[in-house]
């Protein structure tokens, strides 16, 4: 069961607010909250070329997996306070990420702590109707694993469709969404068919989590041995694998300095690249990160083992 909603500071009200103003007007008909998935790479160490100076934080100095360091931590961060990202990484004043909130929260969180900064998820679309994720999760594009939020964290965030990188203009809370007529579904990349979540007012593991979802590679390994310390209910999907004769798909998808990357990396993985694998290449420091992030892509579109 989720612990009782935390007490939001005023810049996260205003924040909420703002959209609440931008959102329109209260939909008759708004389905039951879904629960909202937080995607990202657990094994992924964060880069020291992605911190600046102003912003070196524990995640760094401690040198640790994602999701080994959630663990300890208890809370995930925002990439203004961690000083990673999954998606677009400009947390810097004027940088893109920073502009986008300031537009959509009205500026709201301008002069705020980073801790009081949102972190951002998808929504389940599953459980209103659309098609089965079988597992995978609302976001892949994001990482192969996530953390699946108790529905009552729908309440204190906000949305938009689609992803907010579209300067979207369907924004809103929960009760001012159309889940009807949904516009990310209208994307032509499989892997931009989710509706974006903005959580305020922070997630803390045994406060917000239902239960952390991993790739079955990862069974038996100290991360899943960090979960089930953590006393969260870990579960698993059915797994993604790359093989070597999806390579000219993955060229056609995403380049060909990604599938020749790809092709490199299975070298080392005869039967098939997984998540893992990619977090090997991640930890050696040897890969551009946007690379990677692009390889990960394939992995996620081409590499499902159902469906």
């Amino acid at each position: 069961m989720p612990s009782p909603a935390p007490l939001l500071t005023n810049a996260q009200q205003q924040a909420l607010q703002a959209v609440q103003r931008r959102g329109g007007h209260v939909r008759e008909h708004s389905p039951a909250p879904a629960a909202i998935h937080v995607h990202f790479h657990p094994d992924w160490m964060v880069p020291d070329w992605m911190v600046p100076d102003w912003m070196v934080t524990d995640w760094v100095v401690q040198d640790q997996p994602l999701l080994a360091l959630l663990c300890q931590q208890g809370r995930y961060q925002s990439q203004f306070e961690s000083g990673r990202s999954n998606g677009s990484y400009s947390p810097q004043p004027q940088g893109e990420r920073w502009q986008w909130e300031d537009q959509q929260f009205a500026g709201a969180y301008n002069q705020a702590d980073p801790t009081e900064r949102p972190v951002y998820g998808a929504v389940d679309l599953e459980t209103l109707g659309y098609p089965a994720h079988q597992g995978y999760g609302a976001a892949p594009r994001f990482g192969s694993a996530y953390l699946q939020l108790h529905s009552a964290a729908t309440a204190r965030s906000s949305f938009c469709d689609p992803d907010s990188y579209w300067q979207p203009r369907h924004v809103g809370l929960w009760q001012q969404m159309d889940w009807q007529q949904l516009q990310c579904l209208q994307l032509s990349d499989p892997l931009d068919h989710y509706v974006e979540a903005q959580v305020h007012g922070g997630l803390l593991l045994a406060r917000d989590v239902a239960a952390i979802w991993l790739d079955p590679c990862y069974r038996d390994t100290p991360l899943a041995q960090a979960v089930q310390h953590s006393g969260l209910p870990l579960r698993f999907h059915p797994g993604y694998r790359l093989q070597a004769d999806q390579l000219a798909q993955a060229s056609q998808y995403r380049g060909a300095e990604v599938a020749a990357l790809l092709a490199e990396l299975l070298q080392r993985a005869p039967g098939g690249l997984t998540p893992a694998d990619l977090g090997q290449a991640q930890a050696c420091h040897r890969y551009p990160a946007p690379l990677l992030k692009k390889a990960w892509h394939c992995i996620a579109h081409l590499g499902r083992q159902s469906g």
